[in-house]
């Protein structure tokens, strides 16, 4: 497919998700769910937070792009005009789009399967032990690798992208048209991912390292683990 044609597949997944309704109680509790697991990835990857030249670009991935709040208003964008974004904007940062895109949905449809699972049990205060029931399902396993795949495969994206001077060279000479033609928030939020990554000698290595780590907690997690979260 083309990254016009993917942008399109992934918004319509993301505007069927269950978050964009009007059922208040699912997304409270979904909310729950998701504020517990960024704690616990703030935990994990604090070395990565403590150090200055990977800890703006950890907290662009944790916040913007994993809670996913901030994709909202970018989206609506790219569903009102998507063939005008394309012809504005160069394709290999569409592509890098489509790749962001797709991540954060996946993890947001998983996050909604694990309020689904856990429900009520998500009004009171989640213990790991809570958490760990919900996300410890079989048939998620493979969507959980492709999730992490997906986060590896967006730093090698963004690296080409950084280390190019043509196409950064590019994206900054359509950042007036963009925001006349009513793409602010997609420009925008492109614009941070790529110049909070510029110090990160390589986002590929950052972000399969991260996703590893993350690989191997999920392992130990389907297998039962007993501390899966600790070193």
């Amino acid at each position: 497919m083309t990254a016009g044609e993917q942008l399109q597949h992934y918004l319509e997944r993301f505007f069927a998700l269950r978050q964009h309704g009007d059922d208040a109680i699912f997304v409270a509790r979904l909310r729950r769910l998701q504020d517990w697991q960024g704690e616990r990835l703030r935990h994990t990857h604090a070395h990565l937070l403590d150090d200055p030249v990977t800890a703006e670009g950890i907290r662009f991935l944790l916040d913007e792009v994993y809670g996913g709040r901030e994709l909202l208003p970018v989206a609506r964008e790219i569903r009102r005009a998507l063939p005008k974004a394309m012809k504005l904007l160069p394709d290999k940062v569409m592509a890098t789009s489509a790749a962001a895109l797709e991540a954060a949905i996946l993890t947001q449809e998983l996050d909604e399967a694990v309020t689904d699972i856990l429900g009520d049990q998500l009004d009171q205060p989640i213990d790991e032990a809570t958490y760990l029931a919900g996300f410890r399902q079989p048939s998620h396993h493979d969507d959980r690798q492709r999730q992490l795949q997906l986060v590896a495969e967006l730093g090698h994206r963004l690296d080409r992208y950084i280390r190019s001077r043509m196409l950064h060279a590019t994206f900054r000479m359509v950042r007036k048209p963009a925001h006349a033609a009513g793409f602010a928030n997609l420009y925008d939020f492109m614009d941070r991912s790529f110049r909070v990554m510029k110090p990160v000698p390589s986002v590929g290595l950052l972000l399969e390292q991260l996703a590893a780590r993350e690989d191997a907690i999920m392992e130990k997690v389907f297998a039962c683990h007993p501390s899966p979260f600790e070193n």
